[in-house]
């Protein structure tokens, strides 16, 4: 089993964690190769029965059971801060991401890793991440076909990150091999969403000062 570059990029993170919960684990691939890579426990859970009916199934062909819990239940209700050191939530919009966090306030203890991979409104995690007591420690991007993702590094405390670029990526991003690539695609979106803000006689100022601070980056 190989990991897709997006969840790869994700188990960098969780390098050297001993406990997991993967949020969302669909088919368990994540929880697999963290095992492998030397976790002594995951946790794979999913709101769905089916992807968790998969799950199971590959844990149990891996002979993995003992290691692995496969566990049904909405984000983390089903989970308490000793259960885990590394908290990974993949493939959800950022405002589900954040939901789920703010309804367990222990994962701002700055005692766990958080992995978070947003597939929209990453620059709305950021932000309230930033505003809700937890800092950004990494994030770099991972490519798959014509389109990059980002994932995050993020714990309880610190300084937050990210609003010198409006939180629309953090300047962790800024020397990845792949920005250049992202830099061009966040300016061709906020180009045509100041368009399309100006042509409805609305105020594209935000957009603007984005594009203002992706032209700064040039070079880089």
């Amino acid at each position: 089993m190989e990991l897709t570059p997006r969840l790869a990029l994700a188990a960098r993170f969780c390098e050297n964690s001993r406990r997991i919960i993967d949020v969302g684990c669909d088919h368990g691939h994540l929880c697999l190769a963290l095992i492998r890579q030397g976790a002594e426990h995951a946790y794979a859970s999913d709101l769905r029965p089916g992807p968790l009916r998969s799950a199971r199934e590959n844990i149990a062909r891996a002979g993995l059971a003992e290691k692995i819990d496969a566990v049904l239940c909405p984000g983390l209700e089903a989970f308490s801060p000793e259960d885990a050191d590394t908290v990974v939530i993949c493939g959800m919009g950022g405002e589900t991401i954040a939901a789920i966090l703010e309804a367990a306030p222990w994962t701002k203890d700055g005692a766990h890793r958080l992995v978070l991979q947003p597939m929209t409104c990453g620059d709305r995690l950021r932000r309230w991440l930033a505003e809700h007591g937890y800092t950004v420690e990494d994030e770099a991007l991972a490519q798959e076909g014509r389109r990059l993702y980002t994932v995050l590094l993020a714990r309880g405390g610190g300084v937050p990150e990210g609003a010198e670029n409006r939180y629309v990526f953090t300047s962790y991003l800024i020397n990845d091999p792949l920005f250049p690539l992202y830099r061009r695609q966040l300016e061709e979106k906020y180009r045509r969403a100041a368009a399309g803000r100006r042509r409805a006689g609305l105020d594209a100022g935000e957009e603007e000062a984005i594009l203002r601070r992706l032209e700064e980056l040039h070079g880089t």
